[in-house]
């Protein structure tokens, strides 16, 4: 059985839809966030949810400048 979420954050004056997974028998989180039309998929091993936040709000910000 596979638990999810959602989390919504701004970054760069835009706001994105963080969609968090906890998964049976693996350790740790993923999520996933379309950046404009880029799926970006990040997962940690045990730092919580607060840090694959930050995680996934810096790596945003990185698309978001490589993309005008």
């Amino acid at each position: 059985m596979e638990e999810s979420w959602t989390r919504e954050v701004e970054v760069c004056g835009e706001r994105f839809q963080l969609r968090f997974f906890r998964r049976a028998f693996r350790e740790g989180l993923e999520v996933r966030v379309d950046v404009r039309g880029k799926e970006i998929s990040l997962a940690e091993l045990g730092l919580g949810e607060r840090a694959l936040i930050e995680r996934a709000t810096a790596r945003i910000e990185e698309e978001l400048r490589a993309r005008p």
